[in-house]
């Protein structure tokens, strides 16, 4: 793959704020974020992977079993939801390990391994998991995360947008 010169610009403020706001995945770059907006194609794009119509189900399932939790704050049910996306397929959800931004650990398997990254990611264990997530982040970011775990676990955009409207 042929190296492409980066350039550097300088933009106001409230611009920076509207490129950021339009992430829809952890660590995307501003170049990715105004191609897609722009409806540039971007070189070597992949083909999305389609899930089955067993995965979509088990997420509707899930989401509707937890409603009752439409009352509690975004991080308890961020925490729910992956935990019992994690419990449909314990060996799938280790994917979510794959998951970093630049330079924070979102997933692990301990609270140190999170808190090595930042002081001020403030870890939760998910359930009874084994696994721990990074929960200080603003709830656009964890919806981005979601989407993110969603998507590498091969959930279709239908359901990522209802867990995405359930964390909201």
């Amino acid at each position: 793959m042929e190296a492409v010169a980066m350039k550097s610009i300088q933009i106001d403020e409230d611009l920076y704020q509207y490129i950021a706001a339009h992430t829809e995945q952890i660590g995307e770059s501003a170049t990715s974020i105004l191609r897609r907006l722009l409806n540039l194609s971007a070189s070597g794009t992949v083909a999305a992977v389609m899930p089955s119509s067993t995965t979509r189900m088990e997420l509707s399932e899930i989401l509707a079993g937890l409603a009752y939790m439409r009352r509690y704050v975004v991080v308890d049910r961020m925490l729910k939801l992956l935990e019992a996306v994690c419990a449909k397929n314990p060996k799938e959800f280790e994917k979510v390990l794959q998951i970093r931004g630049r330079s924070r650990c979102y997933f692990a398997k301990s609270e140190a391994e999170i808190l090595k990254s930042s002081d001020s990611t403030q870890p939760k264990k998910i359930g009874n998991t084994g696994y721990w997530v990074m929960t200080n982040s603003p709830t656009n970011q964890k919806q981005v995360l979601m989407r993110d775990v969603l998507g590498k676990l091969g959930y279709s955009d239908a359901s990522v947008k209802a867990a995405i409207e359930f964390l909201s």
